[in-house]
């Protein structure tokens, strides 16, 4: 056989064996810090509109080139909605990152990996953050990473290197969020409607297959109830499991004067922990597509 046709065969080869272990030289890792750089640049040469210069060179332009045609385009642009005013912090998140950026790449890299040995959905983008040093008591609260999926093909992630454990809850968020971009990938195009449950049960898959990657790590948003604080929010809102006011969905899911903080966060995961501890012989491509209402009905909550 000819030297050259061998080589080409064994290529092949290589690529369906890289292929069946989830690997993939598609993603991309994007960091954003320079859209923040330029931002604090313009902001020491005119304090005097900070607030505007945020808007057009990071929540517009940010949003511009990247994320108008994500399916959750319009909650990525609310995200960047609070402007930072605390610049000489920022540049210190910036740094952080920045020093940190090799370690990012590799738990990203890993995380994506195991996330394709149980789900299939290739050629992500991933977008890197700063933390805003004005939200500082929330992202200490995330354990430093806080996650949002813009669509079935990108997700966010904002880093502070700096607050303990970031590294490892680095990988939990990938991995959370890497589920709901495959649900979006296969499901967002057949939902017609938007309730309370739908959003428990979305983030409650979310955790449970993080959780089933990543099973020791701690998310407190998992755990911030006990269990009978679980049985009163859920006999609170169980009237209102058809809701698609968004505002109170909001409420229930992370907490306000009436609601428990990540009080929606621990009952989502508690349902889909019951639900699938149940049923051990789905694979996670199944559950991952089953209706929020089949979920509930197999898990403790009635």
């Amino acid at each position: 056989m000819n030297i050259n046709i061998k080589i080409a065969l064994l290529a092949v080869m290589l690529s369906a064996n890289l292929g069946t272990v989830g690997q993939t030289t598609a993603d991309k890792i994007i960091f954003l810090t320079d859209f923040y750089t330029s931002f604090i640049e313009k902001v020491k040469a005119d304090n005097t509109d900070a607030d505007r210069i945020y808007a057009e060179d990071i929540q517009n332009s940010i949003y511009d080139k990247h994320f108008q045609k994500s399916e959750y385009a319009y909650i990525v642009k609310d995200v960047f909605a609070s402007p930072i005013r605390n610049t000489s912090d920022l540049t210190k998140s910036i740094n952080r990152i920045t020093s940190n950026q090799e370690i990012i790449k590799t738990k990203i890299t890993g995380a994506l990996k195991n996330c394709r040995q149980k789900l299939s959905n290739d050629s992500l983008t991933i977008y890197i953050l700063p933390a805003n040093p004005d939200s500082r008591m929330i992202i200490e609260k995330m354990i430093g990473i806080m996650g949002l999926t813009a669509g079935s093909k990108q997700i966010i992630l904002t880093i502070e290197p700096e607050i303990p454990g970031w590294e490892n809850m680095l990988e939990y968020a990938v991995a959370h969020e890497f589920n709901h971009a495959f649900w979006t990938k296969v499901n967002f195009a057949k939902s017609s409607r938007w309730t309370l449950l739908d959003y428990l049960v979305f983030e409650g898959r979310g955790d449970y297959f993080a959780h089933l990657l990543y099973p020791n790590v701690i998310a407190p948003w998992t755990k911030a109830l006990t269990e009978n604080q679980k049985l009163d929010l859920w006999n609170k809102i169980k009237p209102n499991l058809q809701s698609e006011d968004i505002s109170y969905q909001m409420e229930v899911m992370f907490g306000s004067r009436n609601y428990p903080v990540w009080g929606g966060y621990s009952v989502g995961y508690d349902i889909v922990l019951s639900a699938l501890t149940n049923n051990k012989k789905l694979k996670e491509d199944n559950w991952t597509n089953l209706g929020s209402d089949k979920i509930l009905e197999e898990s403790k909550y009635k």
